[in-house]
């Protein structure tokens, strides 16, 4: 698996041709999209080998990919067919408070119905918010794609989903979950890389015009560095969010986990090589196939840009209220205490009920929100990250920007502030409920780095 970084950027790489994309579910005779919670048997060895047990949102073997459209209404059933409830969030979507977040308990009689109009395009996903560090690393995500309003022409979808398992040398998951010492450490990393829970697949570009990559980071822990063999592609979109399209130019795509990428690809331009840059080591994961008598598309304006999602505009920085947010907790985090269910308790007592991670100093959601808002405040993030590792933070139905750093006017739902440094992000409260901030390393959120605010009507 592991190769040179001499050979990745210089050399011809082989890969298994016989993947496909992430299959799609099915339409119901009621209009709904029917996704089932489902144990599955994967192969994710070399050449297919290997008997993993993993979870799936969807038939498989690859993650489900749901298609709606930005301003049409959408309609989801989800069925567990698992042992246990699972709670569901969509992250980076804007919808209402109430669906963004679902319980989805065990029975095909326990169905959950989610309907509402997605008001952004872009790509999002579907994850798990509670038991986050064994049901993520089983598997159970899915990607939802909002096409734009206006379909843009000339552009064909690929969806990739990476990931690291963390696998025995027969394939088996490694079960340690709610390991103590990987909860207050670095987290779960995994040793085996896949895309679309495939070991080094061949995927195909279109024969025609542009494929856009819908690339999600679904790794519990680990922030890929994506780097790409034969091609630059062009980046236009961050979290579901169109951005000024920029070419990579031999450069990797740093994606925290959750993160995703929308980037453009022609085959007329050859085939690519996928690798991660590990940094001390390049590790490839798979290959782009350009077909026989691929057509170049058209050269975009000069002006090209994905259209732009109806986000409220911010204020001048006078206008903004300020709170802050200190992270505490994990190894030399400095947390001696905390709050957890209403009262102060030590670490010892924290650690042995599975927590070790505090917002300020509360490990976990409480009664209390972290601040409230009117329905439509600016709102200034001061967040003070005392641990010792870069926290990748996600915020729930809405989406911030990042005050003093480039690219100006990138709106993201995920943000990494780095060890011992403090971020300043600005939002605007429109989109009213209970809504979650949370680390997006699933050991962090289960260990209590989650917190909640509240947006009046």
């Amino acid at each position: 698996m592991i190769i040179s970084r001499r050979r990745f950027v210089g050399g011809t790489l082989g890969f298994a041709a016989f993947a496909g994309p992430a299959r799609a579910q099915l339409l119901t005779a009621d209009g709904f999209i029917e996704i089932h919670a489902r144990k599955a048997t994967l192969g994710l060895l070399e050449d297919g080998a290997g008997k993993t047990e993993a979870w799936l949102l969807g038939p498989g073997p690859g993650p489900a990919v749901i298609r709606a459209r930005q301003g049409e209404v959408l309609k989801l059933r989800f069925i567990n067919d698992l042992d246990r409830e699972i709670w569901l969030h969509f992250f980076g979507v804007r919808g209402p408070t109430g669906l963004m977040t679902i319980n989805v308990p065990p029975g095909a009689d326990h169905a959950v119905d989610c309907v509402f109009t997605p008001p952004d395009a872009g790509t999002f996903w579907i994850a798990p918010m509670s038991d986050q560090s064994r049901l993520r690393d089983m598997g159970l995500t899915a990607v939802l794609v909002v096409e734009e309003a206006q379909p843009i022409p000339g552009m064909t979808d690929l969806v990739m989903v990476l990931d690291d398992w963390k696998l025995a040398d027969n394939g088996a998951v490694e079960g340690n979950f709610g390991d103590v010492e990987a909860m207050v450490g670095e987290g779960r990393l995994g040793n085996w890389f896949t895309i679309n829970n495939l070991f080094r697949p061949t995927l195909d570009l279109a024969k025609e015009g542009y494929t856009r990559l819908r690339v999600l980071n679904a790794a519990n822990v680990r922030t890929m560095y994506l780097l790409f063999k034969g091609q630059d592609p062009m980046l236009v979109a961050r979290d579901g969010q169109p951005v000024t399209p920029a070419i990579l130019h031999d450069q990797s795509i740093a994606l925290a986990p959750g993160e995703r990428a929308d980037l453009l690809v022609s085959a007329a331009e050859g085939g690519i090589g996928l690798a991660l840059d590990l940094f001390e080591d390049i590790v490839e994961i798979g290959y782009l196939q350009a077909p026989k008598g691929a057509v170049a598309p058209p050269a975009l304006p000069k002006d090209f840009a994905l259209p732009p999602n109806p986000l409220s505009p911010l204020p001048a920085a006078d206008k903004l209220r300020t709170v802050t947010l200190t992270l505490e907790g994990g190894l030399k985090g400095g947390l001696t205490s905390a709050r957890l269910n209403g009262a102060e308790r030590d670490l010892r007592t924290l650690l042995e009920n599975g927590k070790g991670w505090a917002i300020n100093g509360v490990a976990g959601p409480a009664a209390e929100p972290l601040f409230v808002a009117t329905r439509g405040e600016a709102i200034r993030l001061d967040i003070q990250n005392r641990t010792a590792f870069a926290q990748p933070l996600h915020i729930h139905g809405h989406d911030w920007q990042a005050i003093g750093a480039p690219p100006p006017g990138l709106f993201q739902d995920t943000v990494v502030v780095p060890a011992g440094q403090t971020v300043s992000l600005a939002f605007v409260a429109d989109n009213p409920g209970l809504w979650a901030l949370h680390s997006l390393v699933a050991e962090r959120a289960d260990g209590g780095l989650v917190g909640t605010f509240t947006v009046g009507e």
